[in-house]
Parts: C-alpha cells; structure tokens; sequence
C-alpha cells in the first residue's frame, strides 16, 4: 500500500515546513546589541530585534520622572557609581595637589605637573563622559544593566569629536568677546586706579553673564549632537539629526535643562550628598529625553 505522504513510494514521511518560531534559525537567541556594526543604515545603536519607536509625546517631566525612579531602582549602579566617581575625584585631587605643591617653585607659574594633572583629567573626564553615557543607553534598553555593562559597546571617537568641536568653538567665541578686555586688564593692571580696576572687573561680568544667558537659550540646538553619536549615529548624521531634534522640541529641552538645573542646586543645598543622587537623575534624564525627540526606543528589553 502506497503512503499518501510519502510522494508516492514507501520511505519515510515528508514533512512540510511549518511557520512556528522553533523552526526558525534564530530560535532561542537572544537579541545583541548593535553598537558595533557601523553599516547600520539608520545609525541606530540598541536592541536590534523587538524595538519600538517612541511616537508618544516629548515630555521633560516624564525624562525626569523615569530617571529619578531608575535611579532608585537600580541603585547599585547608579547611586554607588556615583559615590565611586566622586570618591575618585577627591582622591585624584589630592593627588594632584601633592604633584603642585611639590613642583612649586613660588613664581607663580604653572609647573610641569600641574600641566600634566590637569591633562589627565581632562581625559579622564572625557572618557567617563562618554562611557555613562552609553551606560545610560543601555539602561533603558535593557532593565538587566549593571557593572557588567562599563565600557560596553562605547562609541569613542565619533562623540568625542563632536564635544571636543563644541568646546573648541564656545571657547572661540567667549575669547573673542571678553579676552581683549581680560588681556588689557591683566596688561595693565599696576596704572588702574582701585574703582577702575572694579569696572573693568563688573564689565566683564556682565559680558560673561549675557554669554552664559545666550547659551542657555541656544543650548537646546546643539545638546542632542553627542547623544546621537553615542547611539550610533555618525558625526554628521549626529550634528544633522541633533540640530532637528533640538530646534523641533525647543521648549521641552528649555524645560528640562531648567529642571536639572533646579535637581543640582538642591544636591548642593543637601551639603553636597544630594549630588550623588542629582548627578545620575540629570545624566539619565538627557538619555531618556533624547531617546524621546528621536524618535527612539525608551522601554527596556527585559
């Protein structure tokens, strides 16, 4: 007797492909992060399986409300990293400090290793920058977060760029406005009578006063560029992208540099122990809020 399934002889049955997920390939995998595939079209950096856009409403309240419960809720990253980063400052200024006075030579003049601690902190700055940064990423894409997560999948160059152009040109401009008046007070200082010499010095303020107005206003424009470098964009798809984000969302971002403004100076007045908190919220609250004015993924994976 034939076997009707057999295709018309007597091996063993054939069996049809089906459509069930334990037949695909990739069945039991987890999904991976893209951080390091550079030919991503879209320049997006997170989970590549199962994201979902964010196409709800940009709001600076819920970036802080959502980093102030992440914060808590994952203290063990967030609130004890942040008392290991300022433990790490105090112990690098002391040591820094011990380098000058043993360098001093009391003319006044910066000594070698006053030189060379301030660029190890710069760099060091930069480097942290860029890797909670990404740490904040992934703390929304994925709930699981933790220490394991440091130095994972960090973009380097590409925001690093960006930041580094963007102070190179603040530094230009407030150079250009205020240094010829610093340069002419400094130069000129032993002929200034007392009242003088404390125009020159409120001239100043002011001029450094309408500058830091001006960027405050201006900020939101250019706030978002190294955000989208450190989600995979490329330098000029992040300074394209940030420019849009910023000039689309204009008042939420106003909104929320006012807030994290607000969340420091009460970490302040808590006799400096609110910053370990504040710190972390306003970081957190940035990421969230740029994943929001992209148009990006803002739930986590897990």
């Amino acid at each position: 007797m034939t076997n009707p399934y057999s295709g018309g002889n007597d091996d063993f049955p054939r069996y049809e492909p089906t459509d069930h997920p334990e037949d695909r390939p990739n069945y039991g995998q987890l999904p991976s992060y893209g951080g390091s595939h550079e030919e991503n079209t879209q320049g997006y950096v997170g989970y590549q399986a199962g994201q979902r856009p964010y196409t709800g409403k940009v709001s600076a309240v819920d970036a802080v409300s959502w980093a102030f419960r992440t914060v808590f809720s994952n203290w063990k990253l967030w609130i004890l990293g942040s008392l290991a980063l300022f433990a790490l400052g105090i112990v690098f200024v002391v040591i820094a400090a011990g380098i000058n006075a043993a360098g001093d030579s009391g003319a006044g003049q910066a000594t070698a290793g006053s030189l060379v601690s301030q660029l190890i902190s710069t760099v060091l700055s930069l480097v942290l920058s860029l890797v909670v940064m990404r740490l904040a990423l992934f703390q929304i894409d994925d709930s699981r977060t933790g220490w394991g997560y440091l130095f994972k999948n960090v973009r380097w160059w590409q925001p690093l760029v960006i930041m580094l152009v963007i102070g190179a040109v603040s530094m230009f401009i407030v150079f250009s406005v205020v240094g010829g008046t610093v340069t002419g007070l400094l130069g000129d200082a032993e002929n200034l009578t007392e009242e003088e010499a404390v125009a020159a010095v409120l001239s100043v303020m002011g001029i450094m006063g309408v500058l830091l107005v001006i960027s405050f206003f201006i900020q939101p424009l250019f706030s978002l560029m190294q955000w989208f470098a450190a989600d995979g964009d490329g330098v000029g798809e992040a300074v394209k992208n940030g420019f849009k984000a910023g000039k689309d969302n204009y008042g939420q971002m106003l909104l929320l540099a006012i807030l994290n403004f607000f969340i420091i100076v009460a970490g302040f007045l808590l006799l400096g122990i609110g910053l370990i908190v504040a710190y972390p919220v306003t970081l957190l609250a940035q990421a969230h809020m740029f994943r929001q004015c992209a148009g990006r993924n803002t739930l986590p994976q897990a």
